[in-house]
């Protein structure tokens, strides 16, 4: 049944249908694109027989298939996946990016939780052939052809096979209990195209690439088990067992008789039955197919009408009856998925839709030919999402079957469109983003399922951490995996959608599908499928939105009224992509005209005529362009300042509203030594998405100060378009009391820090593993003290290189600081070299860390001549406020020379994890530092080891320090030494053993820039 929330309006789209579909027969005859003559796809028909060992986890099988050569090459060899043992070893491709994801099942889990296809006999026309395993992946194998196979021929190859299924945990091939995922589980051959063989090893992030052909297949099982899998189920006795099982299936939802809090589990499994039974099933046209079963499954089915053919699709549920609440409106999203994917792109071709329910730990739901499996959820309408999502990929995926593994946009950015689409137009005030987002709790409001693609990407890519569309699967950061290639795609194609209107847009991807079902389109055809039925140019959206990383945003920069009504509007591109914008006049927050500015139009400035007085003119006022900031899009009618937006007040976080300008605002408690308590309020516009101007601004009483101490932070980004990704310019201003005994602004330090920051890197492309750094600040900083005041004005500029892979980092830097003396004229410069390496091993199959750091630094100008230089140290600790001159962290007693707060430290120049004043330098110093995180529960416990030199006066001291740490992460850890060197013992003011133990603490969120090794 059909349950929407436009159903009032439903015969009315019934009459436009009529007209748009005459409107598109006309559409195919001018806008029909043929795929290229020289096109050619391989064919692949099977038949296997297979029965599953529930009491082994076994599939034992025998497989032969038909390969039809359709290729202008001959052929010498046949190149065959054997995805199965992807879950060998922990060699494995799938094994090695598991593990880099922080998954060790595979390394370093038990045997049980591992499979393998193996038994292996292979005969090509019923002669046995020599065949052997790639060279580097053993779930890819390679069968040396008994004689070449010519264009236009075509060879039966078969063999026996055996499946030890693994663990469900694993990926999407296996078992819970008995419970069974059958997925990429055969012999099957790697697609062979006009760009060769695409012989890939199995991965979880990183789909598939198939050859079409036909499928019949035989299941053999114990007879209990419900089947769901892809195709036609042929077999007359299984129908009548399912029609059975679904009426007791409606029964129990019928009475209420059934747990409506769900629990997940699936419930307890039923022994197998005895007796066996074979099922049948075929399918032509497909490129995979997969099959799932559990004995406890409840059944529901249902049928859909196609919108063009009229149709009618048969649809299954399968699900367990834990799930039962969630699912028993299962059927109603099965079938409005089917309708509406039909209406938009093109009629499903096959006779059956099946979703069931699985517990598959490769993400929510995973899409086969006519069939589906879906993980857990949380609610009715995440499972409808899910359900819809996957039977969507029947058509990008199933029926234009593209490369997934190199072109991974095109299967789920254009699906990601479709599911946007069918959530705003069954649910079109849904608020799924607010319900994600805790709601009107942290000021997300009305946010729908459309803001959540359009708030991540925007966010990501406002940091500069995005990368684009057009990257192959497995290059992806896991967080851009979902961002860039699920939504900003999805964003993307929604832009050309409402630049073409809705009815252009649904009949160039019916164009698009009926010339490339059951086919293998490149980006490169549906480009030119896309530009033959507009007859526009689209370098905007293929070579700028899908190809690089480069941004949208256009600034309304001024509007003119006349007494007619007709509005002179100015757009300027501030931003990268040459693309069309649209310019709304509003009323009454309503849109009620809209101009297009195509792409390459040399004309900034346009005129929109109406008859009526519009409240504001805004670009884009309905967010179809994903431009990284709106706030320069707006003009208000009425009011002083008519580019500015409406002030929105709110308490603590939110998102940065269109046409609005959000601050929020939350209470802020504080305290050191010398300020003692402090309280008061945080103003700030740190929303999402991240704003282009940025501030944060914290005064605080000071109880200790009987005055205001505080922070302000202010900073203004750019996204410049080559050689750096993000650059930002910003001001850093911070006041705290320094003594304590001197009262309100007798003693404290202002200190003013101007900086630029960027991430420096092709923009076109993001360098995963790398990321390169540079900042440059400068530093104003006063130090009042009674009467004394003390100026220092100066500055450093820093490099750093990050090199970051799953099992280890390497981190290096260079810093040149100068400072001068304001009053006395004492200068110094200095400079340091840092590099660090760390190694990630496993013990007890715990993962934990191994880190060796080195450092040298030295002076090339030292004129300070004072009593307490800013000197290289082997760790800040005991006046650390003297070596942190550009005060660029907190400290609870920056001062202090005694007691638990002159104990903090700060992991940097000389790195010692214990020490004492001594090892302090006004000349050169070298250290190395060495840390081993101990393999035990919870991971917060290490050994460190410190070495060094240092020059102090006319004499070289060498140094060392040992011992054990509580650490965690690089925020906050605890320092017990066990063995140091006689200088640094001696120097300790008294032989208390709590004197020597120094603590870390490390918050200063404003100078910890996104960084990517932090999104890996």
């Amino acid at each position: 049944m059909f349950n929407f929330t436009l159903q009032n309006n439903f015969i009315h789209q019934l009459m436009r249908q009529i007209f748009i579909t005459l409107v598109l027969c006309v559409n195919f005859v001018l806008c029909s694109n043929s795929f290229a003559q020289d096109y050619w796809q391989q064919e692949v028909n099977y038949k296997i027989d297979v029965r599953l060992d529930d009491v082994k986890h076994q599939l034992i099988g025998n497989e032969s298939f038909e390969y039809i050569n359709n290729s202008p090459q001959t052929l010498t060899e046949l190149r065959i996946h054997l995805w199965p043992n992807a879950y060998k070893n922990d060699e494995t491709a799938l094994a090695k990016q598991q593990f880099g994801d922080g998954n060790d099942l595979l390394k370093f889990g038990e045997d049980s939780l591992k499979g393998w296809i193996d038994s292996l006999d292979f005969k090509v026309n019923g002669m046995k052939v020599s065949w052997r395993y790639d060279a580097n992946h053993i779930d890819i194998c390679i069968i040396d052809l008994p004689t070449p196979l010519v264009s236009g021929g075509r060879v039966t190859v078969s063999t026996p096979f055996v499946v030890q299924i693994p663990n469900g945990k694993v990926s999407r091939l296996g078992h819970v209990e008995q419970s069974y995922q059958i997925t990429q589980w055969y012999p099957k051959p790697a697609v062979y195209d006009a760009k060769g063989w695409h012989d890939m090893p199995y991965l979880n992030q990183g789909e598939f690439y198939s050859e079409f052909g036909s499928f019949d297949v035989s299941i053999t099982l114990p007879a209990n088990y419900v089947v769901g899998a892809t195709g036609d189920l042929q077999s007359t006795e299984e129908l009548e067992f399912l029609k059975d099982r679904e009426e007791q299936t409606r029964a129990r939802i019928a009475s209420g008789k059934f747990d409506r809090k769900s629990r997940q589990g699936g419930g307890k499994i039923p022994p197998s039955f005895a007796e066996f039974k074979t099922l049948r099933y075929t399918q032509s046209n497909v490129h995979d197919f997969a099959w799932f079963t559990d004995k406890r499954y409840e059944v529901l089915s249902g049928e859909v009408e196609l919108p063009q053919s009229k149709r009618k699709v048969k649809t299954w549920a399968l699900f367990t009856p834990d799930n039962m609440n969630l699912w028993q409106k299962a059927i109603e999203y099965i079938n409005d998925g089917t309708y509406y994917y039909s209406l938009w792109n093109g009629d499903y071709p096959y006779n059956v839709v099946t979703a069931v329910d699985g517990t598959i730990s490769a993400g929510g739901g995973m899409e086969y030919p006519t069939i589906t499996v879906i993980g857990n959820v949380g609610n009715a309408m995440d499972l409808e999402t899910v359900i819809v999502h996957e039977v969507g990929h029947n058509w990008f995926y199933g029926i234009l079957g593209s490369n997934e593994r190199t072109h991974g946009w095109m299967d789920e950015g254009i699906n990601t469109l479709n599911e946007v689409r069918y959530i705003q137009t069954k649910y079109p005030n849904n608020t799924n983003m607010s319900n994600m987002l805790f709601g009107g709790l942290m000021h997300f409001n009305d946010l729908d399922h459309f803001d959540q693609g359009d708030i991540f990407y925007r966010t990501i890519a406002s940091i500069g951490l995005d990368q684009a569309i057009e990257t192959p699967s497995e290059e992806f950061t896991s967080m851009n995996y979902g961002v860039i290639m699920y939504q900003k795609t999805g964003l993307v194609l929604n832009y050309l959608k409402e630049y073409l209107g809705t009815e252009k847009f649904d009949a160039c991807m019916k164009n698009y599908f009926v010339t490339w079902k059951f086919k293998h389109p490149q980006p490169e055809d549906l480009r030119q499928s896309l530009e033959s039925c507009t007859g526009k140019n689209l370098d905007w959206l293929f070579d700028q939105l899908i190809g690089t990383c480069r941004h949208a945003d256009y600034k309304l920069k001024h509007v003119k009224c006349s007494h007619d009504n007709t509005y002179q509007v100015k757009i300027k591109n501030v931003g990268h992509v040459d693309g069309p914008i649209s310019v709304h006049g509003l009323k009454n927050d309503s849109i009620v005209v809209t101009h297009w500015i195509e792409p390459g139009q040399k004309v900034n400035e346009i005129e929109l005529n109406t008859n009526i007085e519009l409240d504001g003119i805004s670009i884009s006022a309905d967010k179809a362009i994903p431009e990284i900031y709106r706030q320069n899009n707006s003009w208000k009618s009425k009011g002083l300042f008519k580019k500015f937006e409406k002030p929105s007040f709110e308490f603590l976080f939110g998102d940065n509203e269109m046409r609005k300008s959000n601050a929020f605002w939350s209470p802020m408690l504080g305290g050191n030594f010398y300020d003692k308590f402090m309280l008061g309020a945080a103003f700030h516009n740190y929303g999402l998405p991240l704003n282009k101007f940025q501030y944060f601004i914290a005064p605080m009483y000071s109880f200790g100060r009987n005055f205001v101490s505080g922070v302000t932070e202010l900073s203004y980004t750019k996204l410049p378009k080559n050689h750096i990704r993000v650059s930002k310019f910003g001001l850093s201003i911070k006041s705290f009391k320094n003594d304590s005994t001197l009262v309100r602004n007798e003693s404290y330090y202002f200190v003013a820090s101007p900086y630029w920051f960027a991430r420096l890197g092709n923009h076109e492309k993001l360098s995963t593993p790398t990321e390169k750094t540079i900042r440059i600040q400068a530093m104003y900083r006063a130090d009042v003290v009674g009467a004394q005041t003390t100026q220092y004005a100066g500055g450093f500029l820093e490099y750093k290189y990050d090199f970051v892979k799953p099992d280890h980092k390497i981190n290096g830097s260079f810093r040149t600081d100068f400072v001068s003396n304001i009053d006395n004229g004492a200068q110094f410069g200095r400079s340091s070299v840092q590099l660090s390496y760390a190694y990630r091993y496993v013990k007890n199959k715990q993962k934990r860390w191994i880190s060796l750091r080195g450092f040298v630094g030295g002076y090339w100008l030292n004129k300070f001549n004072l009593a307490s230089n800013p000197n290289y140290a082997m760790s800040i600790a005991g006046m650390n406020g003297t070596q942190d001159i550009f005060v660029e962290e907190y400290y609870f007693g920056r001062h202090m020379t005694t007691g638990i707060w002159s104990n903090q430290r700060i992991d940097n120049m000389g790195g010692f994890s214990s020490t004492s004043v001594f090892g302090a330098t006004d000349q050169w110093m070298a250290s190395a530092n060495f840390y081993f995180q101990i393999p035990v529960k919870p991971n917060v416990f290490g050994i460190f080891a410190d070495v060094g030199t240092v020059r102090v006066g006319s004499k070289n001291y060498g140094l060392y320090n040992a011992g054990l740490a509580f650490r965690l992460g690089d925020v906050f850890g605890v320092y017990f030494p066990l063995v140091m060197s006689q200088e640094l013992e001696n120097s300790f003011l008294t032989k208390k053993y709590g004197e020597r133990v120094r603590f870390m603490l490390k918050f200063n969120l404003f100078t910890r820039d996104f960084r990517l090794k932090n999104l890996l």
